[in-house]
């Protein structure tokens, strides 16, 4: 008998449980996947309940299996929903087709595959010669020959200043997501957001549903909006011409040049973009690291804002907060935050030192990627027992690009397996659905070849 455990019961954990349970093997196998919330497959991406919180990948492409991309469409159509295969769909009717997804697969699985469901936080990982232990909070023990880590988003880590004495004022939220941020916020409140991705977005959105009356500033060093989706560019791959450059600022040169060449054929910069996505990973693995690092320091957030879109119903409603004068969006960095009757924060824009003041500050700078740092027991337990390590960017933990993770002594484990979010530093571009679901297709293949 073949037992694997997946701890994470996220898109990524439910994504590999349903293809390993498609799987026909030829040996009996155990699935145990362990997540504390009882809501297998929504993670925190998908566990919003508000309908104005949208997938920023039309439903079209969002399919759970890499062989049938279509199947979210279908199955949007087969349970009552009237969207077409471009539309932005909420983000909690794709966390229901998730579960569902699981659901069907384990109903049509093989006889000899069997899942168990451990509704538990894993706080430690033993290792003993073939066979692992998973240490449950609940203290349970479950013994496995594979692990695997899918591990999703992580809280955000804390602004970058020097005295965080503020964090512990009760108008201060780590993150968008904690259970009491919009019912502790009072209408008239001035709310700061640090960071203005789509996270920030989400949130902007949510006050303007719950008729906010006060002011919303969002502020990053950049000052940056995610760019707004437009649908029907495409535009011929030249995938060729950038894998044999080694720096950064080449294939920059390059995708400018083709992006002016886009708009002078009628294209738009969003079909030279795209064009890159089946490459992108493989891109990055050929970068030295070097310039791994250059990227992450000059360019990250630009290849973020043109790469992770917003709808245009999401872009709309910024607009219009933003003509009244309800929201804005600020450029700076962050110098230091007290916090009395309300915040007192002060930033440097343009080599010029500014202060604001808010009610209320809200954490959107996005998931801690320094595994060294998190706050999560079996983590810690892990880089303690030499079972991961941080991969040379410090953005996820070592692995090679199939997964296997990387120890403390070097070595590749065929034991212990990851996917999506921990292996940022490795493949860059892993986080979302389409990257996971091929990422789940093929590990899946290697535990149970094994």
């Amino acid at each position: 008998m073949k037992r694997i455990t997946i701890i994470g019961g996220g898109a990524s954990g439910t994504l590999l449980a349903a293809n390993l349970l498609r799987c026909k093997p030829s040996e009996t196998v155990e699935v145990n996947m362990v997540e504390k919330r009882s809501a297998i497959g929504r993670g925190v991406a998908y566990s919003t309940s508000d309908d104005i919180h949208l997938l920023n990948v039309p439903a079209g492409r969002m399919g759970a299996f890499a062989e049938n991309v279509g199947y979210f469409h279908e199955w949007l159509i087969a349970n009552g929903y009237e969207f077409d295969a471009n539309s932005f769909v909420p983000r909690n009717i794709f966390g229901e087709y998730l579960r569902d997804t699981l659901h069907r697969s384990e109903t049509n699985k093989e006889k000899n595959i069997r899942l168990n469901l451990f509704e538990d936080d894993a706080v430690d990982v033993i290792q003993d010669g073939s066979k692992l232990q998973v240490v449950l909070a609940s203290g349970e023990h479950i013994y496995s020959e594979r692990l695997v880590l899918a591990f999703g988003n992580f809280l955000p880590p804390q602004p970058s200043v020097r005295d965080l004495g503020f964090t512990a004022h009760s108008k201060y939220f780590r993150s968008p997501w904690q259970e009491n941020v919009f019912t502790s916020i009072d209408r008239d409140d001035t709310v700061l957001i640090i960071g203005t991705g789509l996270s920030m977005v989400d949130v902007v959105l949510k006050l303007d549903r719950l008729e906010h009356r006060g002011r919303i500033i969002a502020i990053s060093t950049r000052g940056l909006l995610p760019a707004v989706h437009k649908l029907g560019f495409t535009y011929k791959s030249f995938a060729d011409e950038l894998r044999p450059m080694a720096r950064v600022t080449d294939m920059l040169k390059a995708v400018r040049r083709h992006i002016k060449k886009a708009e002078e054929n009628g294209s738009d910069w969003r079909g030279v973009i795209d064009s890159l996505r089946p490459v992108t990973q493989e891109l990055w693995l050929n970068l030295p690291v070097a310039e791994k690092r250059y990227f992450m320091q000059h360019l990250s957030r630009y290849w973020n804002v043109a790469r992770h879109r917003m709808p245009a119903e999401a872009a709309a409603v910024l607009d219009r907060l933003c003509n009244s004068g309800k929201l804005e969006v600020l450029k700076g960095r962050l110098l230091s935050i007290t916090s009395g009757v309300q915040f007192d924060i002060e930033y440097r824009s343009q080599g010029e030192i500014k202060r604001i003041e808010a009610n209320a500050i809200i954490n959107c700078i996005g998931s801690e990627s320094n595994f060294e740092r998190l706050d999560s027991a079996l983590v810690r337990s892990l880089y303690t027992r030499g079972l991961i390590r941080n991969d040379a960017l410090s953005f996820g933990i070592d692995a090679l690009p199939n997964g296997r993770v990387v120890g403390q002594n070097g070595e590749a484990s065929d034991m212990i397996h990851t996917l999506g979010t921990a292996l940022k530093g490795t493949l860059w571009e892993t986080t979302a659905i389409p990257e996971i679901r091929t990422q789940a297709r093929d590990l899946a293949k290697i535990l149970l070849a094994d």
